[in-house]
């Protein structure tokens, strides 16, 4: 064991120590820090992409556009370069001939001049090996060929559309204190309150302000996947005058940003872009196509959708009255517990009857099902299968909300109303059921005894049962 013991220290003295020191002292291929860069720029046999940092971290793309650049991706490469290490050197015999690996007319040349004027030494990124995924590199005034992996290659080799900012309407969603949506069919137009959002033009309905951050959120997200610079065509030829659908964002002191959408452009594999364009430049955006579908909203998508909304602690008694069922009482006692007034035998199960409470408190549809119904039985209500009633600590009434329950195309639905209001909600089955309950639901069945078996009265089993006890006995 000893011995075995004095071969492996030997080995990772003489062996690994060196080896893995090697590995730690490969040079890269370029040494600066990525702060004190002024330009980067790659030239390619056919083009050259030249970037620009602002700020720290803050990039412009100069040539062959003058565009903002994506910060993430110029940092992400030029970090790519800082780290690149040589994973071999070689010192062919002379003369060199270049071609022979790609560096006679290299596919890439990176170029990086600093801050301070310094310029560093090109590098040259040409062919990929044979074997190994490793490409050849030549630094300028160097006559070593290097070998770095093929991936440097490949993170260098890039389009403007790639490096360029995608990010096709900036602004702050906190800023925005108007947004107007016009279509050839209808017109919406929200103005920022005190309160949340309202309707311009039309102010008997109330916003849903969660429905309008949504909407800015998807108007926040939007990313081009290409570009169209100073097109030739008329813009009638995008689709774009006029617009399938305008969206303006007003920022305050003025400050104003539309954008348009136009038609869809088809692309390879069958999918579809379609062109979008601010009113602050020629440039058009080429988005995914469905970005319509989620910027057309009607106003019914904005409305708020409550049933009720009653402040938390308020409610002291809700009385529940089924349609044809037993209905019961909830009261708030002591301690804001819940209580219900049906007695049963078990352990009553408070969690329930508080969340059953809440549920009722804050009551919403998923979409608007009519205005001023003039036929109550087509959603349940002329008749409804529950009514909850919930009053406040002087006895006063808060609310009435009446829940109802219809088949229509062979599928059930549920719909919600309060009492002297004139709108129609549409529930989820899930929210329905979380009010279509019987007193034993709120309570929690005793363990059975030990030793003790339960049976089941024979007339939940009909006659068969009636037999089944005569053969017992």
């Amino acid at each position: 064991m000893l011995v075995v013991l004095l071969g492996l220290g030997a080995y990772v003295y003489f062996i690994e120590l060196p080896t893995a020191k090697q590995e730690a002292e490969k040079p890269t291929i370029l040494t600066f820090e990525k702060e004190k860069v002024d330009t980067l720029t790659l030239i390619y046999p056919e083009r050259e992409i030249r970037l620009q940092q602002t700020a720290a971290g803050e990039w412009d793309i100069t040539a062959p556009i003058q565009a903002k650049a994506d910060d993430t991706a110029v940092n992400n490469m030029l970090t790519t370069v800082v780290d690149e290490e040589v994973t071999r050197s070689l010192t062919p015999e002379e003369p060199v001939n270049l071609a022979l690996y790609g560096l006679a007319q290299p596919p890439v040349v990176l170029r990086i001049a600093l801050q301070d004027g310094t310029t560093l030494p090109e590098v040259s990124i040409g062919k990929d090996t044979p074997v190994g995924f490793s490409a050849y590199v030549q630094k300028e005034g160097d006559p070593q060929l290097h070998l770095t992996r093929q991936a440097f290659r490949l993170g260098l080799t890039k389009e403007v559309k790639e490096l360029r900012d995608k990010t096709v309407l900036p602004f702050e969603k906190g800023k925005v204190t108007r947004i107007a949506i016009n279509t050839a069919e209808t017109s919406i137009v929200l103005g920022k309150t005190d309160d949340g959002w309202a309707f311009e033009n039309r102010a008997s309905h109330a916003v849903d302000t969660t429905a309008v951050q949504t909407y800015l959120s998807t108007l926040e997200g939007v990313r081009a996947e290409d570009f169209v610079e100073q097109p030739l065509l008329d813009l009638s030829a995008f689709g774009l005058d006029p617009a399938q659908l305008t969206v303006s964002l007003h920022l305050g002191e003025d400050a104003k940003r539309t954008l348009s959408v136009g038609d869809e452009k088809s692309v390879d594999a069958g999918t579809t872009q379609r062109y979008l364009k601010r009113d602050d430049g020629e440039t058009l955006y080429l988005v995914r196509a469905a970005l319509l579908k989620d910027l057309s909203k009607s106003v019914t998508d904005f409305r708020d959708k409550s049933v009720i909304s009653i402040p938390e602690g308020k409610i002291t008694q809700v009385v529940v009255t089924r349609e044809g069922g037993e209905g019961f009482t909830l009261s708030r006692g002591e301690g804001n517990t819940w209580e219900i007034d049906r007695k049963l035998e078990g352990t009553l199960k408070t969690a329930t009857l508080s969340q059953f409470v809440a549920d009722l408190r804050e009551l919403r549809g998923f979409e608007i099902a009519a205005d001023n119904p003039e036929d109550l039985s087509l959603y349940g209500l002329d008749q409804p299968a529950l009514t909850l009633v919930a009053t406040d600590e002087a006895g006063e009434k808060l609310a009435t909300v009446f829940l109802g329950q219809t088949t229509q195309e062979e599928a059930e639905k549920h719909f919600a109303m309060q009492g002297g209001r004139a709108t129609v909600f549409a529930l989820r089955d899930y929210v329905f059921s979380r009010f279509d309950k019987n007193p034993e639901d709120f309570w929690e069945k005793p363990e059975p005894e030990e030793g003790s078996v339960e049976t089941t009265p024979a007339s939940e089993y009909g006659e068969e049962a009636d037999v089944q006890e005569e053969v017992l006995e």
